[in-house]
């Protein structure tokens, strides 16, 4: 029986840390370290009694006292660590070192994250221990600390593909905000853009964009290829109401469009149809209008009143053959600066499409925001069926394919207006034109960049691009100069001197108690 003793103690020791392993790793397995804390307090209490006066023996000699102070201090030392990690759990604290404050988030961002309305759930979609996931980790570390109402989730795309395709998401650093029945999704994830994703999900107020019906537009409840109800869901996703509009049957356009769409008339507009259009738009309102080669809608001399000239061509680039596509599908990779296409780098594919211009018109400027490549040109003579530059007939690229026209009101203009059918505070009309109205249909808006410059035009106009502008922060590059001297000085105090002095105090030490 004397010889079960220590094994019992020995068992007992395994036994109990094995129970507060499983009740800290298996917490729903109840029976199990319950189990194993029954068999520890068993082996416990036979140990004590075949072993208790061994062990009486041993505490009471003079290694047992240096070994519990040992013990005590030990005990006393992980106390004092264990208290240092509460008090920073509880006070939690970042300190930014960096010359430029590049991980300190802005003023205008700590004052609204510090204040969120609601819970917001945060879906990161990043490869596991890529650069750009712990590029982004330090980046929303500020906001963690700023609130407690954002739930973090990372999914690593590659490891968990069924996530991915409900969220649908297809590029790797992509997230999700997703606060109430209100979703938005941020592609490029720098300060600014989380921000305003964190101020759009969970604001109340929602802006109303309507489409145009009524001469022969693809209507957004279509559901089939040439339908606009993905683009209508995407816009819903982004916090937009969308609704259909009948002018003719509404008379005027209502005073809570903050965008109007035109997508792709097929039949002329009539010219009430026209004066309710442009009294909105001298009322301060948006409108973007897709018009298609060969269109028509009868807009032509209406849009060069506001500075916007169609083309009676559509656009050839022999360079779409490179992207898979077709000659009369140019493929556009170069944007015009503006807050549009600010960090856009995906390529935006049209199906056919007609040049757009900008013409000069007094109290307008107009911006040609996309333009074909160098290769391409307009296309006059497309009836033949064969195409083919012919000098002085056509037009050598780039050729401009979506301009931007903005006129901005005096209080006499807005106030004189006879229709003011918008409700926005802004003091000025701005109108985009785009040649095409398939890119954003349903067959084609999830090619390349086609969706993201549909979204983006529409923020654009709706005010919703700069809700919060933040000046990206730089990493500051602060190089030391140094001569030779100071290089050899450096190399040789720490690589010879210092290691050295160390060798040599320690060869001391050694000699000197080797003669003791």
């Amino acid at each position: 029986m004397k010889k079960l003793g220590p094994i019992a103690g020995w068992l007992a020791l395994a036994t109990g840390l094995m129970a507060l392993l499983s009740y800290i790793l298996l917490p729903d397995l109840k029976n199990i370290p319950i189990s194993l804390t029954v068999i520890c307090f068993i082996n416990a209490i036979y140990y004590f009694k075949t072993e208790g006066s061994n062990l009486k023996n041993n505490l009471s000699s003079r290694s047992a006292l240096y070994g519990a102070n040992t013990v005590f201090l030990t005990v006393v030392f992980l106390g004092i660590l264990i208290f240092l990690n509460l008090l920073a759990f509880r006070h939690n604290k970042r300190w930014d070192y960096t010359e430029g404050g590049f991980f300190t988030l802005a003023p205008q961002t700590k004052k609204f994250i510090g204040n969120l309305p609601r819970e917001v759930k945060l879906t990161a979609f990043f490869q596991t221990d890529s650069p750009e996931k712990i590029a982004f980790a330090n980046l929303i570390a500020g906001y963690l600390t700023e609130t407690d109402k954002i739930e973090l989730h990372y999914v690593d795309p590659d490891k968990n593909p069924a996530v991915t395709k409900q969220y649908g998401i297809t590029t790797y650093g992509a997230i999700i905000l997703e606060s109430g029945l209100k979703e938005v999704t941020v592609q490029n994830t720098t300060e600014e853009n989380i921000t305003n994703a964190f101020l759009r999900v969970t604001r109340d107020e929602q802006k109303v964009v309507y489409f145009l019906e009524g001469h022969g537009e693809s209507q957004i409840k279509n559901s089939g290829n040439e339908g606009y109800s993905t683009a209508k869901k995407n816009l819903e996703k982004d916090g937009f109401i969308v609704k259909p509009l009948l002018l003719l049957q509404a008379g005027a356009i209502p005073q809570d469009t903050s965008v109007l769409v035109i997508p792709g008339p097929k039949k002329p507009f009539q010219d009430e149809e026209k004066k309710i259009i442009a009294n909105y738009l001298n009322s301060g309102g948006s409108v973007f209008m897709l018009i298609d080669p060969k269109s028509s809608s009868g807009m032509e001399s209406f849009l060069q009143e506001w500075g916007i000239a169609l083309g009676e061509d559509i656009v050839i680039d022999p360079m779409s053959k490179l992207f898979g596509g077709d000659f009369a599908a140019p493929v556009v990779n170069q944007y015009t600066a503006h807050e549009i296409t600010s960090d856009f780098v995906l390529a935006t594919i049209f199906p056919i499409i007609r040049s757009v211009r900008g013409i000069p018109v007094e109290g307008i400027t107009t911006t040609e925001l996309l333009k074909t490549s160098a290769n391409s040109w307009a296309e006059s003579s497309f009836d033949s069926g064969t195409v083919s530059f012919d000098d002085g007939v056509d037009t050598k690229g780039p050729i401009p394919v979506a301009s931007i026209a903005v006129k901005n009101l005096s209080p006499e203009t807005e106030k004189g207006s006879k229709s003011p059918e918008n409700n926005k505070s802004t003091q000025k009309a701005t109108l985009l034109v785009v040649g095409d109205s398939d890119f954003p249909i349903n067959r084609y808006t999830n090619f390349s960049g086609n969706g993201d410059f549909f979204l983006n035009s529409i923020s654009w106009l709706a005010e919703e691009e700069n809700l919060i502008s933040i000046r990206p922060k730089e990493r500051k590059n602060t190089p030391i100069q140094m001569t030779q001297f100071l290089g050899n000085a450096i190399f040789v105090t720490g690589i010879i001197l210092f290691p050295g002095l160390i060798g040599v105090i320690g060869v001391r030490t050694w000699w000197r108690r080797r003669r003791l």
